[in-house]
């Protein structure tokens, strides 16, 4: 990549981190079933998922309001939720009281999302991002890792806008 290239990027990543999770953006304007469509977890109770977790755990850290990214991404977090129901956990940790924990497992702006396997990280996909993105990496985890005994998740059953 050259100079200009990475000089760019790291400009633009920056302004996206600045702009922060919280603060004085657009109210949510999701209903209050898409705030809790992922079930939030302290740090502790993830120690305990992750350690029992007999299936790959999606962790999606953001904020439940202020976050106009956070707040685009619920419906898709939720569509996702029920395609990977009963193959995958998800679960919600707040961003900015997990700063530490989020940075450490690479997620630099919210939202972000870790895929866990045994308890272990396997990626980590950091805003932007799409339901689609997600769907596909999970999906290829699923396969490839040999994660699920169910056949191939698809999004092709026409319910989905994926």
């Amino acid at each position: 990549m050259s100079y200009y290239a990475h000089f760019v990027s790291l400009i633009t990543s920056g302004l996206i981190f600045l702009s922060g999770c919280g603060g004085n953006t657009t109210p949510a304007q999701s209903s209050s079933a898409d705030l809790i469509s992922l079930p939030v977890v302290s740090k502790v109770e993830l120690t305990d998922l992750l350690q029992n977790a007999d299936k790959p755990v999606l962790i999606e850290f953001s904020v439940m309001t202020g976050c106009f990214r956070c707040n685009e991404m619920r419906p898709e977090v939720k569509q996702l939720r029920e395609l990977l129901a009963g193959r995958v956990e998800m679960v919600r940790m707040d961003f900015n009281a997990n700063q530490a924990l989020a940075s450490s497992l690479g997620a630099t702006v919210c939202p972000s999302y870790v895929l866990f396997s045994n308890g272990q990280p396997l990626w980590t996909q950091n805003y932007p991002v799409s339901g689609v993105v997600l769907w596909s990496r999970i999906s290829k985890d699923l396969s490839t890792r040999s994660l699920q005994a169910s056949p191939e998740i698809s999004p092709g059953d026409g319910s989905s806008s994926f």
